[in-house]
């Protein structure tokens, strides 16, 4: 039987609080994390990563390291080696924090040819403060007036520069000097990332590439800050007050689960799932013979070979949905090869315009929900926008594709209503269907596979990741369906019924997901409003059978006192880590309340759900 583990298996992440007169910040081992000013985020983080040409991370191994303070400076110096059995890059990292000035360079030497989709320094500039703004570019000692893009960019806002100036929130000017290569900055919001991140190299150029051996590697940027507003006060921590948003209102989501095989339907029968989400390969030519016949609807999403003529292809659809008695609910047609990622820029694919498969099968389907969108990221999505022959409009969500730490994970629900805006203004306000949503990916349109986790690590890329089992996975979870909430959200799948993303061991053990599933699908029908938005607490109030709820979650690994604004008394369940483990006893439920204040503390990771009493 399995043991789930609640904080999903021990992390490598060793966070150490640093501070000078002017900076804190997190060092998380070799990379810098929530550099503030004056108690101003002002960089989400600081890394150095190496590439390979499936865009997976090296794991370097650190050689030497040393830390040290002169007078008002902080200084970190790291040698790391990035190898595997074919290739070998050694560097000296220096970080130097000082007065109103960051100081990162590198220098080192490729001990062998190298292949590489990039290597270097990458800024994550947060969206507080900027988002909007103006902002200065200079490429080759010209410069360029723009702005910080407020939807989202399906392209790099910028590229190849190698200065950049901005005011900060109104406190700060701010000028970045690159040295040793052009940099570029991408749009982070495209894969969740609530950022604009500054990376070296350009997306512009072939990759991957070859780097031959001996030859000296050397970047460096440097970064000023210059005071434009003397007033500013430190920022107090207080209790947190949770109080609704009155002004919107919106109807709880149809709720599905993905399946990979139909047999599956029948584990979940006690869940009143709206839909199943079910991926049919028809490049594939094995005949896959349903031998038994499930009268609940199915979300059919059919891979199809763009090269065959489009009448044909949704003609063995067809053909394929009356052999085997689906009860088809949606469908969305995509080409296979749209699993893959292009860039805006590059060459694409020769495949017919999106628009006709979707016509095609109104005529054969008319009575049913055609979707277009993409099978993966919103940032697929973004980059591929479908023409308006469609019902619905689709997009899958995963936050480890840059970032697979506890803080960067969390970190991705800020940037959901981003998403839903940018989505918003080409989708002429369709419905919306988003899944799966999980941690773990299911695709990886950047590489040739899915990363191995057999170390169950935090991991980039990687189809399984251990937090799915775990206090994470739930408040993850409950932190992106509480911001995805919106007019016109009006499908939602998360997981799947087994395997890597399930809710349900091989025995039938139910796993922690298996809990906010139920809770989904008790709302069914139920009136759902947003809460006043915070980065530490997300959360809805639901209105069902005259009974006022409160879905809750704490995304930090910190404790958090609040209160319920306007409420007296409260019937709450909650899971935590110290009841964690009833999950593994077969002995726990949300629907188990008990009576309390409206005063209530979180811990770690914390989900509750809450009832008001009248």
């Amino acid at each position: 039987m399995p043991k789930f583990n609640a904080f999903g298996s021990l992390s490598k992440e060793i966070f150490a609080n640093y501070n000078n007169s002017e900076f804190t910040f997190l060092k998380d081992n070799i990379f810098l994390r929530n550099v503030e000013l004056k108690n101003m985020e002002i960089l989400k983080m600081v890394s150095f990563l190496v590439r390979d040409k499936n865009w997976n991370n090296y794991d370097p191994k650190v050689l030497n390291s040393e830390e040290y303070k002169t007078k008002n400076d902080i200084n970190f110096i790291f040698d790391l080696q990035y190898s595997d059995k074919l290739q070998k890059l050694i560097v000296k990292n220096k970080y130097i924090i000082s007065e109103r000035k960051l100081t990162f360079l590198s220098e080192g030497l490729f001990e062998s040819d190298f292949w590489t989709n990039r290597i270097g320094f990458n800024l994550l500039l947060p969206l507080k403060g900027i988002i909007g703004k103006e902002v200065v570019i200079t490429k080759d000692s010209k410069k360029i007036n723009a702005k910080f893009p407020l939807l989202i960019s399906p392209d790099q806002p910028f590229f190849k520069f190698n200065k950049i100036e901005y005011n900060f929130n109104k406190h700060y000017d701010v000028i970045i000097n690159f040295k040793g290569i052009d940099f570029e900055m991408e749009d982070q919001r495209n894969w969740g990332d609530a950022s604009y991140k500054i990376y070296s190299g350009s997306l512009l150029d072939p990759f991957p590439y070859k780097i031959n051996k001996g030859k000296k590697f050397y970047q460096e940027i440097n970064i000023h800050f210059d005071k434009k507003n003397t007033n500013i006060k430190n920022l107090d921590k207080k209790i947190f007050k949770i109080s609704e948003n009155p002004s919107l209102k919106f109807k709880m989501p149809k709720i599905g689960i993905k399946i990979k095989k139909f047999e599956e339907i029948n584990l979940v029968k006690n869940l009143n799932f709206n839909f199943f989400y079910f991926i049919k390969d028809f490049e594939d030519n094995k005949v896959n013979k349903i031998e038994q016949t499930f009268n609940m609807p199915i979300y059919l999403v059919a891979l199809i070979d763009h090269n065959k003529d489009v009448k044909s292809v949704v003609a063995q659809i067809y053909e394929y949905i009356n052999n085997n008695k689906i009860c088809l609910n949606k469908l969305l047609i995509c080409p296979k090869i749209y699993l893959n990622s292009f860039q805006p820029a590059g060459e694409w694919p020769n495949v017919p315009n999106l628009s006709k498969y979707y016509m095609e099968a109104k005529k054969i389907f008319p009575d049913k929900l055609i979707v277009g969108g993409m099978v993966t990221n919103f940032t697929e999505l973004n980059r591929k926008r479908p023409e308006d022959e469609f019902d619905v409009i689709n997009f899958s969500i995963t936050p480890i594709v840059h970032d697979a730490s506890d803080i960067g994970v969390m970190d991705t629900p800020e940037d959901i209503l981003y998403i839903l805006k940018t989505l918003e203004s080409f989708s002429n306000n369709k419905p919306i269907h988003v899944g799966p949503i999980t941690i773990g990916m299911h695709h990886n349109p950047y590489g040739e596979k899915l990363a191995n986790n057999s170390d169950n690590q935090r991991l980039e890329m990687a189809e399984f990741d251990p937090r799915h089992d775990s206090l994470l996975g739930i408040s993850w979870s409950v932190a992106i369906f509480s911001q995805l909430i919106g007019k016109n959200t009006k499908y939602l799948t998360f997981d799947s019924i087994l395997g890597h993303h399930g809710i349900l061991a091989e025995n039938n053990m139910k796993r922690p997901l298996y809990f906010f599933n139920e809770i989904l699908v008790f709302f069914e029908n139920a009136k759902v409003v947003p809460l006043n938005f915070s980065k530490e607490i997300y959360g809805l109030a639901l209105f069902k059978n005259n009974k006022k709820y409160y879905l809750l979650t704490n995304v930090t690994n910190t404790i958090i006192d609040a209160n319920l604004i306007e409420v007296n008394k409260i019937k709450q369940s909650y899971l935590n880590n110290k009841n964690f483990n009833d999950i593994n006893e077969n002995n726990f439920t949300f629907f188990n309340f008990f009576e309390t204040s409206n005063k209530i503390k979180f811990e770690a990771y914390e989900t509750k759900l809450i009832e008001v009493i009248k």
